[in-house]
């Protein structure tokens, strides 16, 4: 699969990206909008799972998928 081989540099071409602002925005509409407590999370194409971490550490439990099994690794490892 293509991915696996783009999955060592993922990270490093997206290491400015501000997964903690994105966060923040995603818990702001949660908050907003769900009409009962949220607590599980599926992220469909999670890549190297930065979003899932910043969202574990704000209390939710993710689940992540990827096309790529090098991507969730990657995921796994954080």
């Amino acid at each position: 699969m293509v991915f696996n081989n783009y999955a060592k540099y993922y990270n490093l071409l997206y290491k400015d990206k501000d997964y903690h602002g994105e966060t923040q925005f995603v818990h702001s509409l949660i908050k907003q909008f769900a009409t009962k407590p949220v607590k599980n999370v599926l992220d469909i194409g999670c890549g190297t799972g930065s979003h899932a971490d910043c969202m574990s550490r704000l209390g939710y439990q993710m689940t992540g998928i990827d096309s790529s099994g090098e991507m969730i690794s990657r995921a796994l490892e954080k």
